[in-house]
């Protein structure tokens, strides 16, 4: 019994000395992709993306309109021919949806593609 204890520690210490030598240390010396203050906004957007029922669809007669409840912005998304040039295509929410995608790339342009997409890792 006491033989198999003193195996056992031996195995368990033998394996506490070698661990796992797979690891890499970070370089310090590599530049910051973002500064400090365009981190907490880009974590902060990415929190205010993320609200449940931040959308509202509202129909007002033959117009459907789309509210950003976070940011109190409202767009165009469905209307009759004659209202869309009247209206115009500059209040449609794709226009708008593009506008924010061209931002996000404009600030981040290591974190999102022209369209807005975010990259893959690298």
């Amino acid at each position: 019994m006491r033989r198999r204890l003193i195996m056992f520690l031996g195995v368990i210490s033998v394996f506490a000395v070698s661990g796992c030598d797979d690891y890499q240390m970070a370089d310090k010396s590599k530049e910051v992709v973002l500064s400090k203050a365009e981190y907490e906004q880009l974590k902060a957007s990415a929190a205010l993306a993320k609200q449940v029922g931040r959308y509202q669809i509202h129909k007002e007669g033959l117009r459907t309109w789309r509210l950003d409840t976070a940011t109190g912005k409202s767009c165009l998304m469905l209307a009759t021919e004659v209202d869309w040039k009247i209206e115009g295509y500059a209040s449609s929410c794709a226009t708008e949806d593009l506008a924010e995608a061209q931002e996000r790339h404009r600030l981040y342009p290591s974190l999102y593609d022209a369209n807005g997409n975010p990259l893959p890792p690298k």
